[in-house]
């Protein structure tokens, strides 16, 4: 004597039915509960497909009747549409958080990830990107920020050795008294303060100092 299947309920499916709320049949689609090969036909998929759907350790297919000793699975569309449908909108959602990921990492625009484009995308957008960079580097068109960095660096400091002693080389050469002498020194501190302002203000030279801070060793370099 065959055991009668027990059925199953919307409540016995934690979240369905949320999903069914969230992703409805379209309208003027009947809902109707079929077996395993029914529903194999309907959306053109192997058995083989709806079993491992079924048997999913962390989200399985719900079903109305679980199949078993010569027993078949009952499964209902409407269910079957509403867990369809979660999973391609989690797996989109994830996508494009990783899409944002790779674009954060790699320079991609934050709308380009964050819209439609697949991390595949990002990837072929930001290797597009570096071989670019990399002919503008041999071309002498691109160069790195790093060697701006120490450029720069060079340049600042060399430039503010100078400021600080021009009012020495003044009073060597032209003969300045000593409070002409001091009047320099302070326009030259007001001149070197008003440009380092600038310098922070500025998205290179907030980049500048981020690189100092993570590569100490440079200010030993210069």
């Amino acid at each position: 004597m065959s055991e009668t299947p027990t059925t199953l309920t919307v409540a016995d499916w934690p979240g369905l039915e949320d999903w069914l709320e969230a992703h409805p049949l379209p309208d003027g689609v009947e809902d109707l509960d079929m077996n395993m090969a029914e529903l194999s036909t309907v959306v053109n998929v192997s058995t083989n497909a709806i079993n491992g759907w079924l048997k999913q350790r962390d989200n399985p297919l719900p079903c109305v009747a679980r199949g078993g000793n010569g027993r078949e699975y009952v499964l209902r569309y409407s269910w079957f549409h509403a867990w369809k449908a979660r999973g391609e909108a989690l797996k989109k959602s994830k996508d494009q958080a990783l899409a944002k990921l790779q674009g954060q990492l790699f320079g991609v625009e934050p709308e380009q990830s964050a819209n439609g484009l697949s991390p595949k995308q990002v990837s072929e957008v930001s290797e597009a990107r570096m071989k670019h960079a990399q002919a503008a580097k041999m071309m002498g068109i691109l160069t790195e920020l790093e060697a701006c960095y120490r450029l720069f660096d060079k340049v600042f400091i060399r430039f503010r050795d100078s400021a600080m002693g021009m009012s020495d080389r003044l009073e060597r050469e032209l003969g300045l008294s000593a409070p002409q002498a001091r009047q320099v020194d302070r326009a030259m501190e007001e001149m070197l303060t008003s440009l380092i302002e600038e310098i922070g203000e500025n998205d290179i030279g907030k980049g500048y100092e981020a690189n100092l801070d993570m590569h100490p060793q440079l200010v030993n370099e210069t």
